[in-house]
C-alpha cells in the first residue's frame, strides 16, 4: 500500500476544490495514510495574508494528516539532493527527502519533482 507525502501546492489545491486534486484523493489515495513535511506546514501557515478564516482551514486540514519531521535523516538526504542537482530550492529538497527517506509517493504539481531522482516517485 502507497502512503502520499502531499506538496504545499496538493494541499492549497485540495482546499479550493481544484477537481484533479479531489480525483487523486478520491482514486489513489482513498483510505491511504497522508503525510506532509514540517516545511509545508510552515509554507501554509506562513504566508502573510492568511486570513483567520484560511488559518482555521488550514489547521482543521493540518489535523487530519500526519505531520513528519525535519530529523537528522532528512537533513542529511536534502545535502545529498542539493548536491545532485541544481534546480532544487532548499524547501523543494526538504519536501522530496522526505518522501525519499519516509518511502512515500510525493503529490505536486510542482514541475521541479521530474527530476530524475529515481528514489522519488511522484504523482503530478
Amino acid at each position: 500500500m502507497d502512503n502520499f507525502l502531499l506538496d504545499t501546492n496538493a494541499v492549497l489545491d485540495f482546499l479550493k476544490g481544484e477537481e484533479k486534486i479531489i480525483t487523486i484523493f478520491q482514486i489513489d489515495m482513498k483510505d491511504k495514510p497522508r503525510f506532509v513535511s514540517e516545511i509545508t506546514r510552515m509554507e501554509l501557515l506562513g504566508y502573510p495574508d492568511i486570513s483567520p478564516d484560511e488559518e482555521t482551514t488550514i489547521n482543521e486540514f493540518l489535523s487530519l494528516v500526519e505531520i513528519l519531521p525535519c530529523d537528522e535523516i532528512v537533513v542529511n538526504k536534502v545535502i545529498q539532493l542539493r548536491r545532485m542537482t541544481k534546480r532544487l530550492k532548499l524547501p523543494d529538497a526538504i519536501i522530496a527527502a522526505t518522501a525519499i527517506e519516509y518511502h512515500l509517493v510525493l503529490v505536486s504539481r510542482d514541475s521541479v519533482f521530474d527530476l530524475s531522482l529515481p528514489e522519488l516517485q511522484v504523482i503530478n
